[in-house]
């Protein structure tokens, strides 16, 4: 793992503890090994919780993933990167989703090996791979909109 970024921490994460008992909750809605991302997010919403902390919680749950096959994989740090507003990012990204009519999946990762460059994001395609690090909200909504053209 690289080392972490010079600067000092901007975000709280979330315990590791909280994640685990997140995913037990995922277990309840998945299919299989898969969550889909809409019960998620209804999951989410019926506990007051931010999406981005189940969706934080999935790497850590060995046996699920999100659901969802896209042209387009848009992977996001959610280990230490979570100090550095990866959360936020993926929080965005879900907004974004629900408009994207299939456009991008998203895939959280336990470490993308940016750490010096957090938060860190991976968008995957048939043209290649483009690493955005430090990703922001701005700097994904240019991704996510050149999908369009």
């Amino acid at each position: 793992m690289s080392k972490l970024p010079t600067r000092s921490p901007t975000h709280e994460e979330v315990e590791i503890p909280r994640l685990a008992s997140m995913g037990l909750e995922l277990e309840d809605i998945a299919e299989g090994d898969e969550v889909q991302l809409s019960a998620l997010v209804e999951l989410a919403e019926d506990r007051g919780r931010p999406a981005s902390h189940y969706i934080a919680a999935i790497p850590l749950a060995t046996e699920l993933k999100l659901a969802g096959k896209a042209p387009v994989t848009l992977k996001v740090c959610a280990g230490n990167c979570q100090r550095y507003g990866a959360l936020d990012l993926l929080d965005h990204l879900v907004e974004k989703w629900t408009d994207a009519a299939g456009k991008f999946a998203i895939a959280p990762m336990t470490c993308l090996d940016r750490c010096d460059q957090a938060p860190a994001c991976e968008i995957d395609s048939a043209d290649g791979k483009l690493v955005l690090a430090p990703a922001t909200k701005a700097s994904l909504d240019e991704a996510i909109d050149s999908l369009s053209s």
